[in-house]
């Protein structure tokens, strides 16, 4: 009498191998870390810190510089909507360094940008520090950011800007004038630039 011989057959390595394919799917698609509003403002405060120190280092602008520019500020963080290859509708922020050249002359360089990720949108941005209620918002991330901008002295301070970021998907209202029994923390973000040493503050919401 002949022994059958122990194993699988192809049937069921090929249905063991389909399952082992979902699970590996399942798991890239929920471990996959999800981008929020609170890491985007932090992100952008770490530009706004280098932005600050970088300042410092560079020391003052040249004397016949700045009387030409009008300005002592050596660092400067713009921010636009970004173009292709970048995903439509993100915004990229840019930080560059005031280099002076001949008489009476500069060029700004770009050092760093950082583009926010599509699943996070900048809603607006104000100047000054406050609220989504009290300051005076220019313009929609919708419109346009070009004319946003945050710029550094020598000394270390900068210009106080204060911006708000939302989550692209659906969820509750993060203006203050909508409360939300919900918690935030995934859907909204505030940032915070204060004048002395580019401090930030962050929150995850827009009060």
């Amino acid at each position: 009498m002949k022994r059958r011989q122990a194993g699988f057959t192809l049937t069921e390595l090929m249905v063991v191998v389909t399952i082992i394919g979902v699970l590996i799917a399942m798991a890239l698609v929920y471990l996959r870390p999800r981008a929020r509003p609170i890491d985007a403002a932090t992100r952008l405060g770490d530009l706004v810190h280098e932005a600050s120190r970088r300042a410092v280092a560079l020391g003052p602008v040249r004397a016949d510089v700045a009387v030409a520019l009008g300005s002592k500020v050596r660092t400067r963080i713009t921010a636009a909507l970004s173009v292709p290859p970048e995903p439509p509708g993100t915004v990229t922020f840019t930080l560059d360094r005031l280099q002076e050249a001949g008489p009476g002359a500069a060029n700004w360089i770009q050092i760093e940008t950082y583009t926010t990720d599509p699943q996070v949108l900048p809603d607006s941005w104000a100047p000054g520090v406050g609220s989504y209620a009290t300051l005076s918002l220019i313009p929609e991330w919708t419109q346009d950011w070009t004319t946003f901008s945050s710029q550094c002295r020598p000394d270390g301070i900068c210009e106080a800007r204060t911006l708000f970021f939302q989550a692209a998907t659906e969820g509750p209202s993060c203006d203050p004038a909508s409360p939300s029994a919900t918690p935030l923390y995934e859907q909204c973000a505030k940032l915070s630039i204060m004048p002395l040493g580019g401090a930030i503050t962050t929150r995850t919401d827009w009060n």
